[in-house]
């Protein structure tokens, strides 16, 4: 239970907002600030600087690592969806722009292969498709502001929202492209930021605000989905030791 730190310094302020495991062991961070992708090899606890410049503030918020071994890197205030891809090292743009600022705070790599991105400022939830490189806001409309922070992929197939500010969680259903909200009210004072699917179903939510660790039950923990014909390579980092329920 010890804390270090390592490599050398990283220039700058409020540089990446999220990591992502790679395949390969090494980390990925997800530009916020920086104008580079930021790469850490843990093999060698060093930390690098990749690829082409991004411009921009506030760039993005999360990633998520795709079956084809890119990375999905979730608009924030960027506009488009940002791919980075580990073998050559290099970002691209991809998809419409989305509208807005301040638009989405995580994202959720669904069976399908497809993304959701989760509603901060955005009324409607975004929807990424790496197979065609588009992106779409679908459902309908959400009211409110600093919505929802992360969300977590249910046995169901379904995707809760964490509430930050929404007063209640949020579920999105995928099979129907709807959202709604369901549980008891919860107040809407920035009260949690993330949450993790355990064994057993049930989703924790990380307080921010809150002074009590939120835990919410899914109305189904039944498996709402499968794949066949084995598992992509590039998934097996995101199916252990928990989350191998596809």
């Amino acid at each position: 239970d010890t804390f270090s730190t390592v490599g050398v310094a990283i220039s700058g302020s409020y540089k990446y907002s999220g990591g992502v495991l790679l395949p390969s062991g090494k980390v990925v961070f997800v530009p916020y600030e920086a104008d580079k992708v930021g790469v850490f090899d843990p093999a060698t606890e060093t930390s690098s600087t990749v690829g082409n410049t991004i411009s921009g503030t506030f760039k993005y918020f999360g990633g998520v690592l795709l079956p084809s071994g890119k990375v999905a890197f979730v608009s924030y205030n960027a506009g488009n969806v940002g791919i980075f891809d580990p073998a050559t090292d290099t970002f691209s743009l991809v998809g419409p722009t989305l509208p807005g600022g301040y638009t989405y705070r995580g994202g959720v790599l669904l069976p399908s292969g497809k993304v959701v991105f989760v509603p901060y400022e955005a009324d409607k939830v975004g929807v990424f498709d790496p197979a065609t490189e588009t992106s779409s806001t679908v459902g309908n409309t959400i009211s409110g502001t600093f919505k929802y922070f992360g969300g977590v992929l249910l046995p169901s197939g379904k995707v809760a929202f964490v509430s930050y500010n929404a007063g209640n969680v949020g579920i999105f259903d995928p099979a129907t492209d709807t959202f709604s909200t369901v549980g008891a009210s919860i107040s809407t004072n920035n009260m949690y930021r993330g949450g993790v699917l355990l064994p057993s179903g049930k989703v924790v939510f990380a307080p921010y605000i809150a002074d009590t660790v939120e835990v919410f039950e899914p109305g189904n923990v039944e498996p709402g989905y499968t794949v066949s014909g084995g598992v992509p390579d590039s998934w097996r980092a995101l199916l252990s030791p928990h989350f191998n329920k596809f």
